[in-house]
C-alpha cells in the first residue's frame, strides 16, 4: 500500500484534472492581464470569468471577491487593513481559536495599543455568544470568529454571531479556510479561503469583502485587484482555483458524504479497537474531515514519528519550536492541560482517502501501543 495521508488539514493534493492542464494553461494565458493588447486581454478575460465564477458560488458581487496568494495574505490584508481605515476604533474581539495569520496580525495591533478581548469558549470549544455581546461597544474595530477551527473541526454558530454584529452595527469577519465548500458560505462582512485546501495548488486564494466598507491596502503597487491587492495576477493559479471549486460543486453531495463515511468510520474504529482514546469535540458539531485525539499515554510527536515511519502522514495542534513541543492554544482554550494538549494528534482526511487506510491506521497504533508498552 503506498504512505496514507492523513494530513488534509494541512494541505491537499491537487486534482488531477488540474495538473494534466497547468502546462496547456501557462502556454495558453500568459499575457499580463494590465496590457491592453491582445494577449494582456485574453487573461483579463480569463481572470473576471474566474472571479464572476467565485462571485457566483458565494452569492456576492464581483468586485467583493479580492485574489490574493493564501488564507495569510487575505487575514492580514483584512484585519490590517480595516485598523488603518477606522483608526478611532482599537478595539478587537477574537476568539482564542483562530489560525496564527489570525492571532498574529490581532497581536501586532495590540502591541500598537488597540484593546484585545479574547472570548471565553466550553469544554467543547464553542464561543460564548452572551459574552460577545456584552463585550461589542461602538470602539469596537472588528469582531474575528473562525468558521471551522483548522485543530479540531469544531464549527461555530456563524449566523447566530452575524445577528449579533448586524444589531451592534459591528464588522464581522471570519476565516473560512477549513469549511469552504464543506459548510455553507456564512453571511459575514469578510471572510479569507487558501486554494491549497480544497485540492487547487499553493499559493493562490482569495478574500471576500463587504463592498461598502472600505480598507486600506496591504500592498501597494499597481492597483490591480481594485487596488487591494497589488501586483500581477497569477492568472495560472486562479483558473486552477476556479476549476478546483468546480470540481466540487459538481461532486459537493458525493464528496461530503465520502468524507462524512470516513469521519464516522475512523472514530467508530477508535472508540471500538482503542477504547481509552478521547475524541475532541465529539459532542457538537464538527467539519466533516478533521478528528483530534488526547491519546492516553503516548505524546504527539513520539506518534506522529512513529506513525511516519510506517507509512502514515498526521499532525498535531501543537507548535515546534527549536524542537521542543509547545502545548497548542486551541486545546489550552477548551481548558485542557499542557499536558493533554501534547497527546493530542490531527487525522484529517479528503475525498481520496480510503477505508483500507482507516483500517491500516488504527491497528498500526494498536501495535505502536502494545509496542511502546513492552519498551516503558
Amino acid at each position: 500500500m503506498d504512505r496514507i495521508y492523513f494530513d488534509n488539514a494541512a494541505t491537499t493534493p491537487i486534482f488531477n484534472e488540474i495538473l494534466e492542464n497547468l502546462h496547456k494553461w501557462g502556454k495558453e494565458y500568459y499575457g499580463n492581464p494590465s496590457s491592453i493588447h491582445s494577449d494582456g486581454q485574453k487573461s483579463r478575460l480569463l481572470l473576471e470569468e474566474c472571479r464572476r465564477f467565485i462571485a457566483q458560488v458565494l452569492k456576492c458581487d464581483e468586485e467583493e471577491i479580492i485574489f490574493t496568494s493564501c488564507a495569510t495574505e487575505s487575514n492580514n490584508t483584512i484585519i490590517k487593513g480595516l485598523a488603518e481605515k477606522f483608526p478611532d476604533k482599537n478595539e478587537i474581539i477574537v476568539s482564542p481559536l483562530e489560525h496564527k495569520s489570525v492571532l498574529n496580525p490581532v497581536r501586532y495591533l495590540a502591541r500598537k495599543g488597540y484593546k484585545v478581548r479574547f472570548l471565553p469558549v466550553d469544554r467543547n470549544g464553542i464561543v460564548d455568544l452572551d459574552t460577545l455581546e456584552k463585550w461589542i461597544s461602538p470602539k469596537t474595530l472588528l469582531v474575528a470568529v473562525i468558521h471551522g477551527n483548522n485543530e479540531t473541526g469544531v464549527i461555530q454558530d456563524i449566523d447566530a454571531i452575524s445577528k449579533i454584529c448586524k444589531e451592534k452595527e459591528c464588522i464581522f469577519f471570519s476565516d473560512t479556510v477549513q469549511s469552504f465548500l464543506k459548510e455553507s458560505i456564512p453571511d459575514v462582512d469578510f471572510l479569507s479561503v487558501s486554494g491549497h485546501k480544497i485540492h487547487a495548488p499553493k499559493g493562490i486564494g482569495f478574500l471576500k469583502r463587504n463592498k461598502d466598507i472600505d480598507i486600506e491596502p496591504l500592498i501597494h503597487g499597481g492597483g490591480q485587484e481594485f487596488g487591494l491587492r497589488s501586483g500581477t495576477e497569477n492568472i495560472l493559479y486562479v483558473k486552477a482555483l476556479k476549476e478546483a471549486v468546480n470540481i466540487w460543486i459538481d461532486n459537493k453531495e458525493k464528496f461530503l458524504n465520502h468524507l462524512k463515511e470516513l469521519k464516522k468510520t475512523f472514530i467508530d474504529l477508535l472508540h471500538q479497537e482503542l477504547p481509552g482514546e478521547e475524541v475532541v469535540s465529539e459532542k457538537v458539531k464538527t467539519l466533516p474531515h478533521i478528528v483530534s485525539v488526547i491519546f492516553e499515554d503516548i505524546d504527539a510527536q513520539t506518534m506522529i514519528m512513529a506513525l511516519n515511519s510506517r507509512g502514515i502522514s498526521v499532525s498535531s495542534g501543537s507548535a515546534c519550536s527549536s524542537g521542543t513541543p509547545k502545548p497548542s492554544h486551541v486545546l489550552l482554550s477548551y481548558g485542557y492541560s499542557p499536558e493533554e494538549s501534547l497527546r493530542t494528534v490531527r487525522f484529517s482526511f479528503s475525498i481520496f482517502n480510503r477505508k483500507e487506510e482507516l483500517e491500516k491506521t488504527i491497528e498500526t497504533i494498536k501495535n505502536l501501543k502494545k509496542d511502546f508498552k513492552l519498551l516503558f
